[in-house]
């Protein structure tokens, strides 16, 4: 009986493989799909300027 050509993989191997597998998701994700939780701040009302003389 013949041996079969697979050769083992270690859990390392696997761990960086999966790793990779994430971060290359994570980057092909647009930008724009991330949740802002931050709400952006209004703007500072600004007086008015009297012009009569």
């Amino acid at each position: 009986m013949e041996k079969p050509d697979r050769r083992p993989i270690s859990l390392t191997g696997l761990g960086l493989i999966s790793a990779g597998a994430v971060l290359g998701l994570a980057l092909s994700t647009p930008a724009a799909a991330a949740p802002t939780d931050t709400p952006q701040p209004k703007p500072a009302p600004m007086a008015e300027k009297d012009d009569r003389p």
